[in-house]
């Protein structure tokens, strides 16, 4: 299948998906809001935590759906900022920026919150001297220590289908290769995993995750300023 600019195109079938085709998946979704409803009434309790920074390559497979170089740039960097890091996503390939990416190389370097645990901060510790001498070269303030680092952060429940972050059934192959080579380097827990991804038939994919992410909190000041505004 070849995914491109909104049109799918199968191997030995060529039409156009309507909504009665996503019947099944938009019967369960009174439910499934239901259910995470439930999960965001409950009392989330506040950890610090810290910054941890990285760099994660890993070549994409996928046989059913294929990506412009930018669009799957952008569809990686909202699931990433969703699961409270801060990403920058760079796709290598041979066809890039022109033309849809086969097999292509991610290079995604990120800043994601962890748990300020003695292991976390004497992680930190250990290499704050060669970010301080980066971020001296590159006339930036120098870095904090991990007492000073450290922030509120909370566990969040998020959810990964379709309709959720411009997500759809296609996009299947993606969520499971992330959720197996880039999830697992993240505060991330899997509650849920009714992944059902099918190359041969896409638009009957299964695509739903269900995660806990840890998160920061917003500023009590920012989130007073963000209550006064006028509507």
């Amino acid at each position: 299948m070849l995914r491109w600019a909104g049109v799918v195109l199968l191997a030995g079938y060529a039409g156009v998906c309507s909504a009665g085709s996503f019947a099944q998946d938009d019967a369960a979704a009174p439910s499934a809001m239901a259910e995470e409803g439930a999960m965001a009434e409950e009392a989330v309790p506040a950890v610090q935590a810290i910054w941890k920074e990285q760099e994660i390559n890993f070549h994409l497979q996928s046989f059913t759906t294929f990506y412009s170089c930018s669009s799957l740039e952008d569809k990686i960097e909202r699931i990433l900022s969703e699961l409270g890091a801060r990403a920058t996503v760079r796709v290598r390939d041979v066809a890039c920026p022109f033309s849809v990416a086969r097999m292509p190389r991610v290079v995604i370097h990120l800043r994601s919150p962890v748990e300020a645990t003695p292991d976390a901060l004497a992680e930190y510790e250990k290499g704050r001297s060669r970010r301080e001498l980066v971020a001296r070269v590159r006339g930036e303030r120098a870095e904090e220590s991990a007492d000073m680092a450290q922030f509120p952060a909370a566990w969040k429940a998020v959810t990964l289908s379709r309709g959720a972050l411009d997500l759809d059934s296609g996009d299947c192959e993606l969520v499971r290769e992330l959720r197996r080579k880039v999830f697992p380097k993240l505060a991330v827990r899997i509650t849920k995993d009714d992944m059902r991804c099918s190359p041969s038939q896409p638009v009957l994919s299964g695509l739903r995750l269900q995660m806990e992410a840890l998160a920061e909190l917003p500023a009590p000041d920012a989130q007073g300023v963000e209550d006064r505004r006028p509507d």
